[in-house]
């Protein structure tokens, strides 16, 4: 079916002169083509606005999140005042979605990129001749072919939408020159309105759309990033094995179709190996798979044949299944953006959803090595031009004694920029350039973007205040709520948080200096609360050292937290391997040597040690009932922190004990509600708990020792 408003299938809708008020609804042909041909009632926040816009004549941008329905902005515009809309995407498999979409409802489209044959091609670009074309979908690389660009010229374009419209700032996560083009499409073809649509464009992000697609007075929009379906939840996780752990939890506390995000292609292949070895049905999805593997994992997915994919981030793109029911992230994602784009995949059908992102501090390197891999700088691609003149040969075996000090994927990205730049030949020769082979100073201002964003998903992850609120903070929607009921710090508060002291900071740096990639954080954190052991009792010159009992008065607890947070920082490197050890970074000798500064915040009940309660002090309140219980799991938890050999709090502290006398859960979802007790814990003790309450309301002491 197709509606035609009074504009007719020409023409070009021109923006309102200055003073002309802009409609300030739909029109009622565009609310009959959102009801007869969509099947939509009402349009969704945002939608109404941006429509009345486009029927308006003006330029507009809609920043809305994944599954808000941002293509309902120029599809229902374009059916109802007719003529030709030009839309710009990206991906291939969105476009021919979409193609295929609006064909099922009688909409003519036509979508030209490198799959499609040239005689398909001149077929579609005779019918938007015609006029009986609504929709051309072209990719950006389009516009840099002179045929089709010649093509363009003679068209008669009412509308031009540009979709993944952040693709065009350099500010943003997904910078694509070919993008840059566009401003001068748009002339091309008569410049008609245009109308930008993106998932993640912050305020500056924004403002560069605006600018480089030079809009005239555009009616922005930024709407819908507070979905109180999508259960947003920060995991912390202490190395791979708790990360699998709280990931088979999530998986199996809220069953459905899932996408599980790692940061790179090995760990896609051994996580969907671990899930299919938990029965659960599950595929890799990466780019090193053949096309055919990536279309057998994508087809089985929505097919409902594999209920979990793991991938990377090439997979998800175009995906608009209405029942993702999980979405986690293994692995850091590089930006705020690229998370919530990726999250934001869950719960379309507005029932619930978890978005899990599992958190190591040793996360900030993965993240950090693609952008030193993206971003070499000047002095590193120097010192290796500098060695393959002297051998005269590139495709040398070591490396690693060639360019000390620099690292084996700082070279091999150093040797990509040369390559680019023409200065290795084929058969391993080198030659000489007479220009730099990049722009050293416009890489430098991306990485350090790159780093930015890194550190904004840093603090998400870290920060205790309503992640929904922060999320739309972060894009600029204003009004949105300080809490919610659908998030783990607004279910769970978090404990209030202290600045550490520099002194406190000096001395876990000082004492990770002095065994520099020898000793663990174990260790290391017995050292800084002056723990008199064998080990120290055979290394006697240690209790001599400044770093020694510096930190005496500190829970083992808080001391790992101070090491994780100052990873998380750049200032320590632990490394990979069954038993990691810890080592001072670049920037961990400066802060050590006063020539910068870190800022640590630790939680306030685990900064210093106090004095333990009296037994009766804890349990003033309780009834006598409860009371029991908080003793029975007490007991408990005093003989798991036996068998572990690990302080009793390291499992659970008194008022995470006191909220189960209180409450006495009887299932897993209940346990999960009390505060102290993750997806991790849950897995661990999860079962136990349950069994201790159980065994006191019988009153039944002999199915389990208890202490």
């Amino acid at each position: 079916m197709e509606v035609h408003g009074p504009g007719g299938a020409s023409g070009h809708p021109r923006p309102p002169a200055a003073g002309v008020s802009v409609a300030a609804a739909p029109s009622e042909a565009a609310a009959a083509v959102l009801n007869d041909v969509f099947g939509f009632p009402a349009f969704r926040p945002g939608q109404a606005e941006i429509v009345a816009a486009a029927e308006a004549g003006r330029d507009l941008l809609l920043v809305a999140p994944t599954g808000s329905g941002k293509s309902i902005g120029y599809w229902v515009p374009g059916i109802a005042g007719g003529g030709l809309t030009v839309v710009v995407s990206p991906l291939i498999a969105l476009m021919n979605d979409q193609v295929n979409r609006l064909h099922s409802l009688g909409v003519p489209a036509a979508a030209l990129h490198s799959q499609v044959d040239r005689e398909t091609q001149d077929a579609a670009l005779r019918d938007a001749a015609s006029g009986t074309l609504r929709f051309l979908y072209v990719t950006p690389e389009r516009f840099a072919v002179p045929s089709f660009t010649t093509a363009l010229g003679a068209l008669r374009v009412s509308r031009l939408a540009i979709d993944e419209a952040h693709c065009i700032s350099s500010w943003g996560h997904d910078f694509r020159p070919d993008y840059r083009r566009l401003k001068d499409a748009a002339e091309l073809c008569g410049r008609p309105p245009i109308g930008a649509f993106t998932a993640t464009a912050t305020p500056r992000v924004r403002a560069d759309i605006v600018a480089s697609l030079g809009m005239d007075d555009p009616e922005v929009r930024v709407t819908g990033f507070v979905r109180p379906e999508l259960r947003l939840c920060v995991v912390r996780c202490r190395g791979q094995q708790e990360k699998r752990a709280a990931l088979l939890h999530a998986l199996r506390t809220l069953p459905g179709r899932a996408i599980v995000y790692c940061g790179r292609v090995r760990a896609t292949e051994e996580i969907a190996a671990l899930l299919r070895e938990n029965g659960l049905r599950a595929a890799a999805y990466h780019g090193d798979l053949d096309a055919g593997e990536r279309h057998l994992a994508h087809a089985g997915f929505t097919g409902g044949q594999v209920s979990v994919i793991v991938a990377t981030s090439a997979f998800g793109m175009g995906i608009d299944l209405p029942d993702i029911r999980n979405v986690i992230h293994l692995d850091f994602p590089g930006s705020i953006e690229q998370y919530y784009q990726e999250a934001g995949r869950a719960g379309r059908d507005g029932e619930r959803a978890d978005c899990t992102l599992l958190y190591s501090p040793a996360d900030r390197d993965l993240q950090s090595f693609f952008i030193e891999q993206a971003y070499p700088d000047r002095d590193a691609v120097r010192d290796v031009y500098r060695v393959l003149l002297r051998e005269g040969r590139w495709d040398l075996d070591d490396w690693d004694t060639c360019v000390p000090g620099r690292e084996r994927h700082v070279v091999r990205a150093a040797l990509d920029v040369l390559r680019r730049g023409g200065a290795l030949q084929e058969g391993g020769g080198v030659s000489r350039l007479a220009t730099a082979p990049v722009d050293f100073d416009a890489q430098a201002v991306l990485r350090e973007l790159a780093y930015a964003r890194l550190h904004q998903v840093m603090d998400y992850a870290r920060s205790g205040a309503c992640r929904h609120a922060r999320i739309a903070d972060y894009f600029g929607e204003e009004g949105a709520p300080r809490s919610c009921t659908s998030c783990d710090n607004c279910l769970s508060p978090p404990r209030a948080r202290v600045p550490a002291t520099a002194q406190d900071v000096a001395a876990a740096l000082g004492c990770v200096a002095r065994f520099d990639g020898h000793l663990g954080a174990a260790r290391l954190t017995a050292l800084l609360r002056g723990a008199d052991d064998a080990w120290t009792q055979q290394r006697r010159w240690v209790r001599d050292a400044a770093f020694f009992g510096a930190l005496r008065a500190w829970t083992a607890d808080s001391v790992r937290e101070l090491f994780a947070i100052l990873i998380e920082e750049g200032c320590l490197r632990r490394s990979s391997g069954e038993r990691p050890v810890l080592s001072l970074t670049v920037a961990g000798h400066a802060v050590l040597d006063g020539r910068s500064s870190v800022e640590v915040e630790v939680e306030v009940a685990a900064a210093v040690q106090r004095p333990r309660p009296r037994s009766g002090t804890v349990q003033e309140d309780l009834s006598a009932d409860a009371g029991e219980r908080f003793e029975r799991l007490r007991a408990w938890r005093r003989s798991v922190a036996q068998g572990a050999d690990v302080p009793a709090y390291v499992v659970f502290d008194d008022r995470t004990l006191r909220e189960l006398a209180l409450r006495n859960p009887a299932t897993g979802s209940e346990l999960v509600s009390i505060p102290g007790i993750g997806p991790v814990k849950l897995a661990r003790y999860g079962d136990e708990l349950l069994q201790v309450l159980t065994e006191a309301a019988r009153g039944d002491a002999t199915s389990r020792p208890i202490e």
